[in-house]
């Protein structure tokens, strides 16, 4: 059972607190609304140097005397950047809970961010660009993203942005969207683990509650609909295998219908052995080395892909077969077994997920994060088991038209059909 209590900071942080008996540690989980979806329009990548940046030095102590901090309490800490958000996550010892969240405090609300942190991320973020190059997922996710999504959309990059904007965005662009970009008003602050709540709301105020900044409008952002198939192959030299991204536009995670749109991709292609593009495709013809689907939740109708790694022999059979199987799900031959197999998976993540504390935090936080309801983690479960058939063959023919789609094909010459 899963019982958090939540407490609102006058500046707007939201923090969610969850005791969980029989531990020593704590997950702390910090969101901040950040992430791609909240970038300066025009400016993918800015998101993320900003994040790394924050983490090369704060207005008291050098990014080596920050680490040592953190050494010393022998916890761990990072910071990643998403379609959503970014997200502080980490684990320290309930005695060190202090301690730990004035250490994130810290880089958070008063980062350095000085000119050589900002030549420091940026020199990295550019040797991610060259190997993302070699690399054939990479190279297959980016060109499927620029065929899915317009110009301007903050999802037609991958978070790590696009990289002319990376190599010429500056210390004071980088300033600019800390100040306006990361603020306490959005963002949630998740902790969970060997905790008391009431201690834990007073450290969080302590370390957080002189945070300020300016609440920013929503962004609003146009539906994007394919006009009709795309596709896209890029040849990556001295590459062996294909990697194939087929995916639509999704739907954001607050529309009513991402359950029933969780268990259709289960059905679809989610999991090796749990759908049915997983089973056939990889399992009983032995066309892909691996075979998995994946749906976005955030603000906005995040990528609905789904991934293949395959011989370049067998990328058409491959995709047909693929397109075979949705087209089963949409004409409604649908077993009862396959469905029964989608919800158990789904709800059987759930629950292994409350096994831990950072899944704990991490489920509480989506809740927090989408406004989802503060008893959304005990309805999910039932309002998995309750999607039917017909919702799944509903939402594969509203969102996963077999006659418009993007395909993106990366890696070494691919043979004609046959």
């Amino acid at each position: 059972m899963i019982d958090a209590s939540r407490r609102t900071q006058r500046n707007g942080l939201r923090v969610a607190a969850v005791p969980i008996a029989g531990l020593r540690s704590v997950s702390v989980l910090l969101a901040m609304e950040a992430g791609q979806f909240f970038e300066p329009s025009g400016r993918p990548g800015v998101a993320r140097l900003t994040a790394q940046g924050m983490l090369r030095g704060t207005a008291r102590r050098d990014a080596r005397a920050w680490a040592d901090a953190l050494d010393g309490l022998g916890a761990s800490a990072r910071l990643d950047v998403g379609a959503h958000a970014a997200v502080f996550s980490g684990q320290c010892l309930a005695d060190d809970l202090a301690a730990f969240i004035d250490l994130i405090a810290e880089t958070v609300v008063t980062p350095a961010l000085a000119p050589e942190a900002l030549e420091f991320v940026r020199s990295h973020a550019l040797a991610d660009f060259e190997e993302a190059k070699k690399d054939t997922r990479s190279v297959a996710d980016k060109a499927w993203r620029e065929l899915t999504y317009p110009a301007g959309h903050p999802f037609r990059t991958r978070s790590i942005g696009d990289e002319e904007v990376v190599r010429t965005a500056t210390i004071d662009e980088i300033r600019a969207h800390h100040r306006n970009g990361i603020h306490p008003a959005g963002s949630v602050l998740v902790l969970a683990g060997a905790l008391d709540a009431d201690r834990a709301f007073e450290v969080a105020e302590r370390a957080f509650g002189g945070w300020s900044g300016v609440d920013r409008l929503n962004r609003l952002i146009g539906p994007v609909v394919l006009d009709g198939a795309r596709r896209r192959a890029v040849v990556v030299p001295d590459k062996t295998q294909a990697d194939i991204v087929l995916g639509w536009p999704g739907l954001p995670r607050t529309d009513p219908r991402f359950t029933a749109a969780q268990v259709t991709n289960m059905v679809f292609a989610a999991d090796t052995f749990a759908s049915r593009a997983g089973q056939v495709v990889r399992d009983e013809l032995g066309l892909a080395y691996y075979v998995f689907s994946t749906i976005s939740g955030t603000a906005a109708q995040g990528p609905w892909m789904v991934r293949m790694g395959v011989n370049p022999e067998n990328v058409e059979r491959a995709i047909a077969v693929t397109f075979t199987e949705l087209k089963k799900i949409r004409d409604g031959a649908i077993a009862d077994d396959d469905l029964a197999l989608a919800r158990d998976k789904l709800v059987g993540e759930l629950e292994v997920g409350r096994e831990s504390p950072t899944g704990v935090a991490g489920m509480v936080l989506e809740a927090e994060l989408f406004h989802l309801g503060d008893d959304h983690l005990y309805r999910y479960p039932r309002e998995l088991r309750a999607v039917t058939k017909d919702a799944v063959v509903r939402i594969a023919r509203e969102l996963l038209p077999i006659d418009r789609y993007a395909l993106a094909i990366a890696g070494p010459d691919i043979p004609p059909a046959r």
